[in-house]
C-alpha cells in the first residue's frame, strides 16, 4: 500500500484571494463547460498571473456562448489581439472530452493558449468567503489609464441573458460553434 504522511500544522487553512486591482496575465488555458443554470455552454478561462508579487496565481473568469451575451466573448477576442472588429470565426473544441458542468474540452481555435493580457480583478463575496472575480480583461500592452475601470461588470448582462441553444460534444471531430 503506498501513502505519505501530511503535517497540518504547516498547511495554510484558507486561500486569501488577491487584492482587487489589474494584473499581468496570460491565458492559461480555455474550457467548453456546461452551465448548471441555464441551456448554454460557456467559456471557463484561467489566467496565469505574471505580476511578481501574485506570480503564477490562477485566476478565472466564464464568458456564456449564449447568443445575447457574445459580447463578452467578443470582448475578450478582442482585447486578445485575435480578431477584428467584424471578423467571423469558428470556435472549435477538442472533441475527445465531454462538456460537463465540472469539465470540458479544451478550445483549439482561436488559439489563445500563452496569449498575454491584464486581467481587471475585483473581489466578491460567495458562500459567505471573499473570492476574485476577473470582470473582463484588457490589451498586455494597454495604458493603465486604458485598461478598463476597476469594478467594471459586465457580469449582469452575462447572467440576465442566458437563452439559446446548448451544445455537446461528439465523437469524431472538432466542434465548433460560429462566433459573428
Amino acid at each position: 500500500m503506498g501513502g505519505f504522511k501530511v503535517n497540518f500544522a504547516e498547511v495554510e487553512s484558507s486561500f486569501q484571494p488577491i487584492p482587487e486591482g489589474r494584473y499581468d496575465a496570460v491565458v492559461e488555458t480555455v474550457e467548453v463547460r456546461e452551465s448548471n443554470s441555464s441551456d448554454n455552454d460557456y467559456l471557463n478561462w484561467e489566467f496565469k498571473i505574471l505580476d511578481e508579487e501574485y506570480e503564477d496565481r490562477r485566476l478565472w473568469m466564464i464568458t456564456s456562448l449564449s447568443p445575447k451575451a457574445l459580447f463578452r466573448v467578443k470582448d475578450t477576442f478582442l482585447a486578445l489581439g485575435v480578431i477584428e472588429e467584424d471578423d467571423e470565426i469558428d470556435i472549435e473544441w477538442e472533441d475527445d472530452v465531454d462538456i460537463t458542468p465540472r469539465e470540458g474540452p479544451r478550445m483549439i481555435a482561436p488559439e489563445v493558449d500563452g496569449l498575454p493580457c491584464v486581467v481587471v480583478v475585483t473581489n466578491e463575496v460567495y458562500d459567505g468567503r471573499e473570492r476574485n472575480r476577473v470582470n473582463e480583461i484588457a490589451p498586455a500592452d494597454s495604458e493603465p489609464d486604458a485598461r478598463p475601470a476597476k469594478g467594471s461588470n459586465g457580469a449582469e448582462a452575462d447572467d440576465k441573458a442566458r437563452s439559446g441553444q446548448k451544445t455537446k460534444a461528439g465523437a469524431g471531430k472538432a466542434r465548433s460553434r460560429k462566433l459573428r
